[in-house]
């Protein structure tokens, strides 16, 4: 009867040589997805947080005039992203961030005569695939292979003021 256990025993260790690799991909592959979808909802959180502060400065129609943010605004929102983003995402490096731009736009109300200012928050931040083996399979679905994933998230707030009755514009603060 122990001759007949060992030759079981050297039977399951062939079995599980040829699952192990299927099983191991499948687990890293959980895990990288998982630090992928953990990364892109601290972006959409960041950017949404910074779009809400963004919509606190009063941006005067005047500013539009002229053309020009104040380089305080500009410079604020940017620290407000960067705080957010190193706070929502863990090992998140201001260097990948592939683009990024504030713009406070006119909007045409829906009566089509008066418009309302609204603060946009773009954000493009190329997130590192930390997983070897795993990332081979996701690292060109952004259309580059370059070890990192492009996560992308967008807002918009209503800046709560008086309808303008300016032209439709906008006036952005300089890319990141």
């Amino acid at each position: 009867m122990s001759k007949r256990r060992r030759k079981d025993g050297g039977q399951a260790l062939v079995e599980f040589s040829l699952v192990a690799p299927i099983l191991f991909l499948l687990l890293f592959s959980v895990i990288q997805l998982g630090l992928l979808f953990g990364a892109q909802n601290g972006l959409v959180n960041g950017v949404r947080e910074t779009a809400r502060r963004a919509a606190t400065y009063r941006v005067a129609a005047t500013t539009f005039v002229d053309g020009t943010l104040t380089a305080s605004i500009c410079q604020a929102v940017a620290d407000e992203l960067q705080r957010q983003l190193s706070r929502a995402m863990p090992g998140f490096d201001w260097n990948n961030i592939t683009a990024g731009q504030v713009t406070y736009r006119y909007d045409l109300n829906p009566d089509s005569s008066t418009y309302f200012l609204s603060a946009d928050v773009d954000v493009t931040y190329s997130h590192p695939l930390y997983v070897p083996l795993v990332s081979f399979f996701f690292d060109a679905s952004d259309g580059a292979v370059d070890g990192t994933l492009a996560l992308t998230a967008r807002e918009q707030m209503r800046i709560e003021n008086p309808p303008q009755t300016l032209t439709d514009t906008d006036e952005a603060c300089p890319a990141w």
